[in-house]
């Protein structure tokens, strides 16, 4: 017998050279303990793994091989399934030395070896043999019937039938009667597993395994991956995976079946990573096959397999970005679910722009074909994605604009919601949509549902054109379902509509109370720090600007407790030091991280500069209860505080600042990103900070809006 090893179809790296492009470089490395064996010399070297655990007897005809594919700056090593070539006539076959006809004729003693292989299609007598299985209620009588039928009657079809209904019934015997299994020394047995027994499984996973038919095979393995079969039966898992490699290797497989294989084998075992580590074998199948990917059912197939993958997953995707770009406009909306659902699953965040940038086009021109089920489903993978471009929200804003009231499903629209939150979406088509909608569901709406709308508005410093019915809808039913908010959620709501100056007197009651308080402190530590943070922010807030508040009602802090400032704003201030100092020829004037006293400890209370009349009154604390009006607080605003389009400040900070001019100081406002992209610039940075400190000190007239960007 000759043991060579040679490529599993056609060259390897020849097909993945075009796949990958031509300027990629791709390398295929082997080594053994002892030497090098080399198969090809357009395939670089090859290894042999000696460890191998798989099913091995005197008539394997595969092995496995690794191979180190570079992919731009990323290497990976991959599994490879190699050949084993056992007859000299097959290596000429391959060599391209050619032989006479009767050199390539079997001999006797081989012609009883070939595998008999049977028609795809089911027949009468096949199907009268698996109606008699169907009516059988244990598996004993499955091998009685068995025991009539004749052997060659018995094709791949009825073995994998006969098989499947074997273990079904087993596992519904065992799942009425638990405790019939027993341990022994040679694994798992069953009552049952009698010589009967394992003498027609052994033949029914005979047929099964030299059956060459890709469904039979695949039925197979789905089959014996729900049974535990005991030791004597167990190699027959490892044969049934040597002849789904080899066929595989040989392109029986088509590309939709190599991913239903990979699907199986990703839960075949018990251990998740063998199970993994077998999937990856097959993605050379996939690879192998790349022309195939020419229409939407073959795309999404793939794309289904990607959670199977670990160590190939990246090479596939790879093809599969290509591919799905060339199709974009055929997918319909399960496919673009499909696909979407898959990404979040594996929690893909290199997706190339192109990519995410097709499914919004495709989003764009088809949004008329898709269900309100669908566009949540879709909201919310692109929420996981953490991905928005503009027609995304042009998309969304048809959504509510064209469907408004009529739309049923409510979880749509707190989800735009959540969309718009997340990514900081001012739209005025959206949120008088979303205002219109509340009031007119707000007494069936859900608890979460009010949460995602109600905050908002505030969150995004927008006043809808519905006024007061929004205000007094979102009223009603946040004091008729207020204990079943959770207090972190009540808590933030609250605080929402004092950014937009809408002070809930009527929950004050409701949230200083010991039962309330009790239920804030049954929360996670992470829940109950943020929730007394921002209790604390609401009695400060409602105390500086709402006249009928009786607070404060929460004590000072009086310990030394730390408090999270953005490094990105303590940089910039010490950037912006030498500047102002030169501006106010006068550095000792200027103070860093300045928190005002009287209020509590809270990011909405801590100036990033504090720019002070006299070098004196830098020695003194300015805050609640102090004449503050000869001094200016200097705020550095980050690319979060701002909405997507950067017009408008964000809720938060729109209150900061008015609650900063309430106790008398002027306020100075820097934009982190236009101050770091002239950092380098000293004469620049000094001109933008001399312009930004004229206007602070230059009087604004009362009423002005306070939540334009600069």
């Amino acid at each position: 017998m000759i043991d060579m090893l040679t490529q599993v179809n056609r060259p390897l790296h020849t097909g993945l050279s075009r796949i990958l492009g031509g300027g990629e470089v791709l390398r295929v490395i082997s080594i053994n303990k002892s030497k090098p064996v080399s198969a090809n010399p357009s395939l670089a070297l090859t290894r042999k793994f000696s460890g191998y655990n798989g099913f091995r007897n005197p008539g394997a005809r595969i092995s496995e091989s690794s191979v180190f594919l570079q992919n731009g700056p990323k290497i990976s090593e991959l599994p490879l399934v190699v050949r084993k070539v056992n007859d000299i006539f097959e290596l000429y076959k391959r060599l391209g030395i050619k032989q006479t006809s009767s050199q390539l004729q079997p001999t006797e003693e081989d012609k009883d070896k070939f595998v008999l292989v049977y028609p795809k299609e089911i027949s009468s007598e096949e199907m009268e043999i698996i109606d008699g299985f169907n009516r059988c209620f244990n598996s004993s009588s499955i091998f009685r019937l068995l025991e009539t039928i004749p052997r060659q009657e018995v094709t791949p079809l009825v073995a994998a039938h006969a098989l499947r209904k074997i273990i079904d019934l087993e596992n519904s015997f065992e799942m009425r009667n638990p405790g019939f299994t027993r341990e022994t020394i040679r694994g798992t047995r069953r009552s049952q597993d009698t010589f009967l027994r394992m003498a027609f499984m052994t033949m029914l996973l005979d047929i099964v395994c030299n059956s060459r038919q890709p469904k039979v095979i695949l039925d197979g393995l789905s089959t014996v991956m729900r049974d535990q079969f005991p030791a004597d039966l167990a190699t027959y898992k490892d044969r049934l995976l040597e002849e789904l490699l080899f066929s595989v290797s040989e392109g029986v497989f088509s590309l939709l079946e190599v991913c239903q294989a990979i699907n199986i084998l990703s839960m075949f075992y018990e251990d998740r990573k063998k199970s993994l580590e077998a999937a990856d074998k097959l993605w050379f199948g996939i690879v192998d096959q790349h022309t195939e990917l020419n229409n939407p059912e073959a795309i999404v197939a793939v794309f289904g397999t990607l959670p199977s993958l670990k160590k190939s997953r990246n090479i596939v995707l790879k093809v599969l970005e290509k591919r799905a770009l060339e199709n974009w406009e055929r997918y319909d909306p399960g496919d673009i679910l499909e696909i979407l659902r898959v990404l979040v699953e594996i929690k893909y965040d290199s997706v190339g722009p192109n990519f995410l940038k097709m499914i919004s086009e495709w989003l764009a021109v088809n949004i008329h074909k898709v269900k309100e089920s669908e566009m949540l489903a879709i909201a919310y993978s692109l929420i996981q994605l953490n991905y928005v471009d503009d027609r995304i929200i042009n998309s969304l804003e048809k959504v509510v604009k064209h469907r408004g009231c009529q739309i049923n499903e409510k979880d749509l629209v707190s989800t735009i919601c959540d969309f718009c939150y997340k990514f900081r979406v001012r739209s005025p088509v959206i949120l008088e949509g979303v205002s219109e909608y509340f009031i007119h569901f707000s007494n069936s709406l859900s608890v979460p549902q009010i949460f995602s709308m109600g905050r908002l508005f505030g969150e995004l410093d927008f006043h809808p054109t519905t006024g007061f019915k929004f205000w007094r809808e979102l009223e009603y039913v946040l004091e008729e379902k207020f204990i079943q908010f959770r207090p972190v959620e009540v808590i933030q709501l609250l605080v929402s509509f004092i950014y937009i100056e809408k002070f809930p007197l009527n929950f004050t009651n409701k949230l200083f109370n010991p039962y309330f308080l009790d239920r804030l402190h049954s929360q996670s530590e992470e829940e109950i720090h943020l929730s007394r943070q921002e209790l604390k922010l609401f009695d400060a807030g409602m105390k500086l600007e709402c006249r009928g508040y009786g607070g404060p009602y929460l004590p000072k802090d009086t310990s030394y407790k730390n408090v999270n400032v953005d490094f990105r704003s303590r940089k910039m201030s010490k950037i912006l030091f030498d500047p102002l100092g030169e501006i106010l020829e006068d550095y000792s004037r200027i103070g860093g991280q300045v928190v005002l006293s009287s209020l509590p400890l809270h990011p909405a209370f801590i100036v990033d500069l504090m720019i002070y009349a006299t070098r004196s009154e830098a020695l003194l604390r300015f805050g609640f209860k102090t004449e503050n009006s000869s001094n200016i607080a200097v705020l550095i605003h980050l690319p979060e505080h701002y909405d997507r389009t950067k017009s408008n400040l964000i809720g938060s900070q729109v209150m900061k600042i008015r609650h900063l001019r309430t106790m008398g100081f002027r306020v100075m406002t820097v934009d982190y990103e236009t101050a770091n992209k002239i950092r380098g610039n000293a004469n620049q940075l000094k001109e933008y900070v001399d312009q930004r400190y004229r206007i602070a000190i230059t009087p604004s007239p009362p009423g002005g809006p306070s939540n334009q960007a600069d």
